[in-house]
Parts: C-alpha cells; sequence; structure tokens
C-alpha cells in the first residue's frame, strides 16, 4: 500500500513543488483561428515571456505575488495588455481574441476557456462548419442523465434507437458509420456498418457529432449519418472527478427474477468459459454411414484394401463389393454371388440383424462421450437481483517534463444493470375466415412471458499529449472497453389447445481494445499546419452457448419435447473477431495573408485495412424418430448426460 501512495504522490508532485502561479490561455481572432507564434510578455520585464504553439495556446509562469500585466503582441493585431494576480500554485485561465489593427478597438474580449464537452463548443463548431451536423455534449448528457452513447444520441432529432444501433432519418444502420475521435473502429456484427454504441460510457466522452452531408474530407461509404465518439481531453490543471450512483427498480431489485447459470466473471462484462466449448475435439454423429464405413467398422477393411477398394472408388462397384462384403460376414455363399433372392435374403439379414446396427456403434462410439461434454445448464434459474451500480473516476492534469508541457487523462467506469419484468403480454394477429366466409380479427398466438435482463461491462480511457516544442506535438490514446449482456426469457403461448413453452437463454460479450497516436505540427516559414492520425483496434463479439428449447404440455398435462416441436433443441456459438487500422495525413495551406480574409487548402489521404473473421457453430440434439416424452417440465432430466447415446435408426 505505502508503495502506491509513494507513486501517487511523485506523480502529482510537479503540481504541487512550485510557488508561482500559471496563466494559460488560447489567442484567437475574430474567427476563431488561432494566432500560432503570439508573443505574451510581462510588462516589468519584456524579456520574460513565450509564444503560442500552433493550437494558440499558451502557458506562462509568474513568480511574483503582486498583480501582473501581460502584453500580447501579433503581427497586424492590435496589442492587447490584460491584468492577472495569481496565488501561490494557482492556474488562471485566460483566452484571448485579437482584433486587426486596421479596425478601431473599442474593448478587448477575455473569454473563459473553450472546453469541449460544453454546449457552447459544439454550438460553435456547428455554426462554423460547411456540412449539416447535430451533436451531443456531455454537460447534455450529465442534464439528462444518459449512461451511454446509445441513449444521449436518442435525444437528437431524426435519430431513433434500435437495440444499441441508431438509424438516421429513416436509413438503416448499415449505412451509418461510427468513429472513435474520427478513426474507424470494428463494428462487431458481420452484417452492419454500425455498432452498439452502449459500448460508450457517456462519463468518458466530450461529445458526438452526427454529420449528416457528405464532406470531402471524409470516408465516403456512408450515406445516412456519420458519427464522431470525442473522447474526454485533459485539463489545464488538476482536476479529480468521483462519481457513485445506484438505481432500484421495482420490479427486479432485492427480489427473484429469471436467470442462467453464471460464471464467476459475468460481473466484469465477460464469460470465464462457462459457456464456451472446445469445438474442435467435438465428435458429429454419422447418422448415415456409407456402406464402406460399416464394412470397414465390422473388420473388413484390409480385405477391401486388399482389393483396391477404398471410400472414393466404392462407388464405381458398390453392388459387387456389397456382395462381396456379405460373403465376407458369412451371410452369402460364395456360389449364389449372382442369385437374386439369395442376396436380397442376405441383405436383410444384414439390415435387420445386429450387422449394421453394430456397425453404427463402432462408427459413433465417442459421440455420446463428446455429446455429453457441454455443460448441463439447459433449464433456467433464479437469483435475487442486487441494486442497479455505476461508479466512475477520473483524474488529470497539465505539468511540465523536461521543460514541455504534459497534459494526461485517466478515466474508469464500471456499471452494471439488471432489468426484470415478471408478467408480459404477446398477442400476434391475424386475419381468419368465420363459419360464414367472412374475414375477421384473430390472435394467432398470445404470448405470457417472463424475461430478464443482467448487463455488466466496464470502460477505461487513458490520454496522454506532450509538445515536443511550440510547433509539433504528439499524442497518445489507449481506450478499452468490455460489455457481457445476459437475456433469459421463458414463456407460455396459451392460444392453443397444447401450450408451448420456450426456454431461451442468450448471452453475449463485446471486447474493444482502442490504440491511436496523433501528431501535430506547424511550419512557421510556411505556415502550414500538418496532422497525422493512426488508430489500430481489436475487437472481438461472441455469444457462446446460445439456447432456445420448445416443449409442449398437453391437456393431459404430460410433457414432449423434439422431433417437429418448434425449431429442435439447438445450442448455437458465434464469434466474430474484426481488427481495424485506420489512417490519415492532412495538411492545410493558407492561401491569404489578411486576418480578415481566411482561405485555406486542406488535402490528404487515408488508409484502411479490416481483417474480420466470423465463426458459427450450432449443436442439435437427435431424440430418434418419436418425440421425447418427460415429466413435471424437469428439462433437465430429460437432456440429463447420462441420456446420450448412439444407436441404430437415430
Amino acid at each position: 500500500m505505502i508503495r502506491y501512495i509513494v507513486l501517487v504522490a511523485v506523480l502529482f508532485m510537479p503540481a504541487f513543488c512550485f510557488s508561482q502561479g500559471t496563466v494559460r490561455g488560447k489567442i484567437t481572432d475574430k474567427n476563431g483561428e488561432t494566432l500560432i507564434g503570439a508573443a505574451v510578455v510581462l510588462k516589468s520585464d519584456k524579456s520574460f515571456g513565450v509564444t503560442t504553439d500552433f493550437d494558440g495556446n499558451y502557458s506562462i509562469k509568474i513568480s511574483q505575488t503582486e498583480p501582473q500585466t501581460l502584453v500580447i503582441s501579433y503581427v497586424g493585431f492590435q496589442t492587447i495588455e490584460i491584468i492577472v494576480a495569481p496565488k501561490n500554485n494557482e492556474v488562471i485561465i485566460k483566452n484571448v481574441q485579437m482584433v486587426s489593427s486596421s479596425q478601431n478597438v473599442a474593448e478587448v474580449e477575455v473569454s473563459a476557456k473553450a472546453i469541449k464537452s460544453n454546449t457552447v463548443y459544439t454550438e460553435n463548431m456547428k455554426k462554423k462548419s460547411a456540412t449539416t451536423i447535430d451533436f451531443v455534449s456531455a454537460e447534455t448528457m450529465k442534464k439528462t442523465g444518459d449512461n451511454n452513447v446509445t441513449a444521449a444520441v436518442a435525444r437528437v432529432a431524426g435519430v431513433s434507437t434500435n437495440g444499441g444501433f441508431i438509424t438516421v432519418r429513416g436509413i438503416g444502420d448499415r449505412y451509418v458509420k461510427t468513429t472513435v475521435n474520427g478513426s474507424r473502429i470494428p463494428t462487431l456484427d458481420p452484417f452492419t456498418n454500425n455498432i452498439k454504441l452502449d459500448l460508450f460510457p457517456a462519463s468518458l466522452i466530450d461529445n458526438v457529432l452526427i454529420t449528416k452531408t457528405a464532406s470531402p474530407d471524409l470516408p465516403g461509404d456512408w450515406a445516412g449519418a456519420y458519427l464522431s465518439v470525442e473522447t474526454k481531453d485533459y485539463p489545464d490543471e488538476l482536476k479529480v472527478d468521483f462519481e457513485s450512483s445506484f438505481g432500484y427498480n421495482n420490479q427486479s431489485t432485492g427480489k427473484e427474477v429469471i436467470s442462467s447459470q453464471r460464471s464467476k466473471t459475468d460481473w466484469l462484462g465477460f464469460d470465464s468459459n462457462l459457456r464456451d466449448h472446445d469445438h474442435n475435439s467435438f465428435v458429429n454423429a454419422n447418422i448415415n454411414p456409407s456402406q464402406y464405413q460399416q464394412f470397414v467398422a465390422l473388420g473388413l477393411k484390409d480385405y477391401f484394401t486388399s482389393l483396391g477398394v477404398n471410400e472414393d472408388n466404392w462407388y464405381k462397384g458398390a453392388t459387387d463389393y456389397f456382395k462381396l462384403g456379405l460373403i465376407q460376414l458369412g451371410l452369402l455363399a460364395p456360389a449364389l454371388y449372382n442369385d437374386a433372392n439369395a442376396v436380397t435374403s442376405a441383405a436383410n439379414l444384414y439390415t435387420q440383424g445386429n450387422y449394421a446396427s453394430e456397425a453404427f456403434k463402432v462408427i459413433n462410439a465417442n459421440v455420446p462421450a463428446s455429446a455429453t461434454s457441454f455443460p448441463t445448464n439447459w433449464n433456467t434459474t433464479t437469483r435475487k437481483a442486487p441494486l442497479n451500480f455505476t461508479q466512475s473516476f477520473s483524474v488529470g492534469n497539465q505539468m511540465n517534463v523536461f521543460g514541455r508541457p504534459l497534459g494526461f487523462l485517466a478515466g474508469f467506469r464500471y456499471y452494471t444493470v439488471n432489468l426484470f419484468d415478471p408478467d408480459a403480454t404477446a398477442n400476434r394477429a391475424s386475419v381468419v375466415g368465420d363459419s360464414s366466409g367472412q374475414l375477421i380479427n384473430s390472435v394467432s398466438s398470445s404470448v405470457i412471458q417472463q424475461s430478464g435482463i443482467e448487463t455488466n461491462g466496464w470502460s477505461a480511457l487513458i490520454n496522454a499529449a506532450y509538445k515536443l516544442n511550440s510547433n509539433n506535438s504528439i499524442s497518445l490514446l489507449f481506450m478499452p472497453n468490455f460489455i457481457g449482456s445476459n437475456r433469459v426469457r421463458k414463456s407460455y403461448d396459451t392460444n392453443d389447445i397444447v401450450q408451448v413453452v420456450t426456454l431461451s437463454q442468450f448471452y453475449e460479450e463485446r471486447k474493444q481494445m482502442v490504440y491511436q497516436f496523433k501528431s501535430e505540427h506547424f511550419v512557421p516559414s510556411s505556415k502550414i499546419k500538418i496532422e497525422s492520425n493512426a488508430s489500430y483496434t481489436r475487437g472481438s463479439s461472441s455469444t457462446p452457448d446460445f439456447k432456445n428449447v420448445q416443449y409442449w404440455i398437453n391437456p393431459d398435462s404430460t410433457y414432449q419435447i423434439g422431433g417437429a416441436i418448434g425449431d429442435g433443441i439447438h445450442r448455437y456459438y458465434r464469434y466474430l473477431t474484426e481488427n481495424v487500422f485506420d489512417s490519415r495525413l492532412s495538411t492545410e495551406i493558407p492561401l491569404s495573408d489578411k486576418p480578415e480574409l481566411v482561405r485555406k487548402l486542406k488535402a490528404g489521404g487515408s488508409y484502411q485495412r479490416i481483417d474480420q473473421k466470423f465463426d458459427q457453430y450450432d449443436y442439435f440434439v437427435l431424440t430418434g424418430p418419436d418425440i421425447g416424452t418427460f415429466e413435471n417440465g424437469d428439462v433437465y432430466a430429460f437432456l440429463n448426460p447420462e441420456q446420450f447415446g448412439a444407436s441404430s435408426g437415430v
């Protein structure tokens, strides 16, 4: 514990070990364009001063305790003087808007720092944009209490949500592209261009920009909207945020809710291999083995090999080879080789006796053991639901390292949410004909169900930026996201004589590991800005052991399962891995030296590489030619591992 305390003390020491105050800010013209190279000096000592960097930012330390006058000057603009009085270790933010020297200056405007998470910042961006954009700021998310980006963007006009995906102006989610800080990330879905935005917590986001019209500096593979989720930026001074929230749901909290067997890491947003399976070791049942496979199982492989016969060329003389096999088994006398009646009689002895069934058992000897390797979690369970809970923490600061400013932000958020509906009803309408042939409205199915959803997840953000000098800077970002959702449903369709019961267990885990690099450069002689971005994201989505089991409850209270009931008895496993590399290089060249006339030429290029792999496994249980029966609705008893076996005729 002492080791961690010392580490924290060393980390924040630079912020407190100086006695002087600090004045920071940004200098812009009336159009909001940053002024690079503007001079900021002390009026009392003009040999002491700094110049603004390529972002228009300055930072000057003042050791004097009495009020000081800062003189701000730039070629072509009126010189401005402002009075500051920083106390010991205090950081004062002073942003200045300069006016061209060709205009009469009635007053000097000194504004507060433009914080990206505020609505004012994004509103100004919207005003200056040549494209149609909407936005949601972190300030708005905090006021509305939205926990994630999905809930936040649903408040934007023309945007609707569906299971974490969004549609814009009625255009489907496959036509919406989502990025993080302008860089593409995995969609985690093989059929859409969009991603589920509930992966991003509101506490680690500055704003969400929604571009609705095309622009030359954006990719062209979208039609509905282009979303950019902007992560939090580091502050200008030490800032620590700690937030806890608890939620009570009168239908779930503290009550027994429907659930399924859970792994020991479900609370962390991923499964600990409880639900997963080793697919490479599974042995599929050979329901219809070929004649060659049957004879091999009965010990005739060497005999047919001596004849040069194998699985691949059996078809060339299948009839003759079959008769030879019957002779080797002693079912057909060699002298009756061409006697049709004798061959038919021998074939009947083969199929109706123990030969075919024994061959089937030998061929499928490993099938029962493979089938019993699955967990016996067919039935739903119950659990007592805890309070909904969210915990977030972030710390950020700016300090000097090797004489240059280093800004950083680290944040973490964990949450758990439980939802439960104990008595939901769903009716499916239909149109049928009555006894007179008239069409009337009817109900084809009436489902009463219990449904529960448990969601656990966590996200983190580490963002650091370092200025190599006044004209060059680099920044790094790392953002891991984990989310696991367990959906369980038990329903009863009561609209028929036979009651149909459905047990559905669906667990999905999603993961993203986002790595980003950004560098900004300014060439003073030509006033050219160069920006490079590189992003690599490793993403995965898996649905281990999705089960959807249906069975009947007959009027006589007997239970039936398998056969033609529903879709059968299945266990599904789905896996998607997607890795995305996205890079961009852009250049901004000014075309005018007049401050009041902003003209720029932008040029750049981008490169993307997407590696995607999708696998799906479908395991189904065969109950034989007849529908299975069981008692008291105990699906586990019927699907007990001891019940599995292999026999001919299945």
